[in-house]
């Protein structure tokens, strides 16, 4: 059975002589592995469908559970993500939310778009922490792990001292946080505010210092990984920017 799908391709793995998996992200069918035969060959004619990145409508043989790629039309490269080392590791913290936190065959056509317009926004020369956060933010919302940054999760406050506490799992105020939290600095906290339901085509009407970007990108990263597990590319991200 065939299957046609839109997809971004996350990650590749090289296999045997010539042969690469391919881990899409499929508007309809969620994460996929695909086998592609002969792809890494001079001459292969489906070549940029295993470059990472890659969006197309991708078209898949299926048997069972195993995909094997037959063709592809390709509808974005988003090959300058390449040619500059932070947008590549935004682009890579960005695949790697969907690659190592979501599980496979698991559609979810909003997070797809949004995975989506934030790669065109780093194309588009929009300030890639600023991308990456936005991305993040709405990341964990749509695992169930929301921030909600306007007030304390227990008592509804919002107070000058705010902590992102990793026991209880949200934003809570001097008075209920656990010993296992971390200080939310006041501006950390306007930046996500504002940040967090902005359109991506609006990101560049904002301006904020790297520094500040940084800053709350630490404190968001810090929250992943004690709630999946930590971003490699995030860390080299910030280390990098």
């Amino acid at each position: 059975m065939d299957l046609i799908t839109k997809a971004i391709a996350l990650k590749t793995t090289d296999y045997g002589e010539s042969d690469k998996f391919i881990l899409l992200y499929s508007l309809d069918h969620g994460k996929i592995s695909v086998h592609a035969k002969g792809i890494r060959k001079a001459k292969a004619k489906l070549k940029f469908a295993g470059d990472t990145f890659c969006f197309g409508n991708y078209e898949l043989a299926q048997t069972g559970d195993r995909y094997m790629l037959k063709t592809c039309e390709q509808l974005e490269s988003f090959y300058t993500l390449r040619e500059d080392i932070v947008c590549y590791y935004s682009a890579c913290a960005i695949a790697e939310c969907i690659a190592n936190y979501t599980e496979e065959g698991q559609s979810d056509p909003v997070l797809f778009v949004e995975t989506l317009r934030a790669l065109e926004q780093l194309v588009l020369g929009t300030n890639p922490l600023t991308v990456v956060l936005r991305y993040l933010l709405g990341f964990v919302k749509s695992q169930g792990f929301a921030l909600d940054f306007k007030r304390c999760a227990e008592c509804g406050e919002l107070n000058k001292k705010m902590f992102l506490d990793f026991a209880k799992g949200g934003i809570l105020c001097d008075s209920h946080r656990t010993l296992d939290s971390i200080a939310v600095t006041p501006r950390v906290i306007s930046a996500c505010n504002l940040l967090e339901d902005m359109p991506f085509d609006k990101l560049k009407t904002v301006t904020f210092s790297n520094e500040l970007l940084k800053d709350a990108l630490g404190d968001v990263g810090q929250y992943i990984a004690h709630s999946f597990s930590q971003n490699k590319s995030l860390a080299e991200l910030l280390h990098l920017a």
